[in-house]
């Protein structure tokens, strides 16, 4: 997508300035900014009147108004006015809708030509980003090497079939890319799929399919916003949400990376033994290079970063669930709480400190700072989690059913029926 905006902008310029090749002309056209007044703020989505002025002592032949970031890269469609006259004054709308785009300063950039020289003028202004909302929820099945339905829920609350699979071993959503993250298992490939106009499809074939799980650890993370996920041949990758390769690093030998997540300046993963049950959590530089292997002992439920140098574990061993904070750089592994006798069955996070645990019949808010327990629902055996900051909801899936809950209260707000067993709930929102 950037690539087009600046294949868009360059060829505007040629258009301002080889339309007419003036000897000797060496002086470029005036321009001003009469409008909007600098500084003035809009907010996402709105429409801003540019009002500009430019003069040359020969002929002012072309103009090319837009809006740019700090890297100079338009956040919205540039207006082109053709012009043929020694003085000119034009007022013309720009519309800024694209909600990806983040609070902050951007310029407003007026570009005139004489054929021969460019003058520009520049204002900056203030945008708001546009609010947070929930475009739609996307639900999957569980893991496996036969074909699976991912289905989608809209705006309204409707449910569909949004895209068949061959098998499936990973999915996540990218609300900034516009993108359903999909990997398969052992024929599928890893696709980024749009789920907006502006968003472009990309993917990467498996290493091979002799055997599933070509795919694995596969997560947006919300750290950096990158999408990571490892490959059977070892590999463990982190792309933008437009492709573009950033992070590259290589699994223990004899081991296979199965979560990833960011912390602060590196990369932590968890991987286990590819014979045998030994597992280890790996941290990696940004480069690649192996900084911290911790020994952990526990089957794996969630890990979420928790500072720079550690995460919380949500485990399962002998039948009872526990929490751990793996403190990776100091090489420890200390329990924060237990479950007795009740198995972590799903866990997501509501914010920094805060989190939601499903039990074999039950779901309760853990507070890490306090270690303090409520309990939200006595009768629920939630076989998956997800939460929407946009709206504040917690969603949990029973078989074929998707819960609205209140993660104050334990209410539930609305139940709707899904056509498959969900396993994966997704909610994607505009950015």
């Amino acid at each position: 997508m950037i690539g087009q905006q600046r294949a868009l902008i360059l060829g505007l310029l040629l258009f301002c300035s080889t339309g007419c090749r003036k000897d000797g002309d060496d002086t470029p056209p005036s321009v001003r900014i009469i409008a909007p007044a600098a500084g003035s703020t809009y907010s996402i989505p709105d429409t801003i009147t540019v009002h500009v002025e430019a003069s040359d002592d020969r002929t002012v032949e072309g103009l090319v108004i837009d809006v740019t970031d700090a890297n100079g890269i338009s956040i919205c469609t540039p207006v082109i006015v053709s012009e043929n006259a020694s003085s000119v004054s034009v007022a013309r709308d720009l519309v800024i809708d694209r909600e990806r785009t983040p609070s902050g300063t951007y310029t407003i950039v007026a570009r005139a030509s004489d054929g021969s020289n460019d003058g520009r003028a520049f204002l900056d202004i203030q945008l708001i980003e546009a609010p947070l909302r929930l475009r739609s929820i996307f639900l999957a099945p569980a893991f496996t090497t036969a074909s699976a339905t991912i289905q989608r829920v809209d705006s309204t609350g409707s449910v569909s079939d949004w895209l068949t699979l061959p098998d499936l071993n990973g999915i996540a959503v990218d609300g900034y890319s516009q993108h359903l993250m999909v990997a398969g298992s052992q024929l599928g490939p890893f696709q980024a799929i749009p789920t907006a106009a502006g968003s472009y499809p990309w993917q990467r074939q498996p290493p091979a399919n002799d055997v599933p799980e070509q795919f694995t650890g596969l997560t947006v993370d919300p750290t950096d916003g990158r999408t990571y996920f490892a490959t059977r041949d070892g590999f463990i990758r982190g792309f933008t949400g437009e492709g573009t390769e950033r992070f590259t690093a290589e699994a223990m030998a004899g081991y296979r990376c199965e979560a990833i997540v960011v912390l602060d300046d590196r990369v932590a993963t968890w991987q286990q033994a590819i014979v045998g049950q030994d597992r280890k959590v790996v941290t990696y530089s940004m480069a690649g290079t192996i900084q911290d292997i911790l020994q952990v002992e526990h089957e794996r439920v969630a890990l979420f970063a928790r500072t720079a140098t550690s995460a919380l574990l949500f485990a399962n061993q002998d039948g009872s669930g526990l929490i751990e904070d793996l403190n990776i750089t100091a090489g420890g592994t200390p329990e924060v709480r237990s479950f007795a006798g009740e198995v972590i069955r799903a866990v997501v996070r509501l914010d920094a400190n805060s989190f939601v645990i499903a039990l074999a019949d039950r779901l309760v808010r853990f507070n890490y700072p306090t270690n303090a327990i409520v309990e939200l629902t006595s009768s629920t055996s939630a076989d998956a989690l997800a939460y929407d900051p946009a709206t504040g909801a917690l969603f949990a899936a029973e078989g074929n059913e998707l819960l609205t809950i209140d993660p104050n209260s334990g209410t539930t707000t609305s139940t709707l029926s899904a056509g498959i067993q969900i396993r994966h709930i997704l909610p994607l929102r505009n950015r």
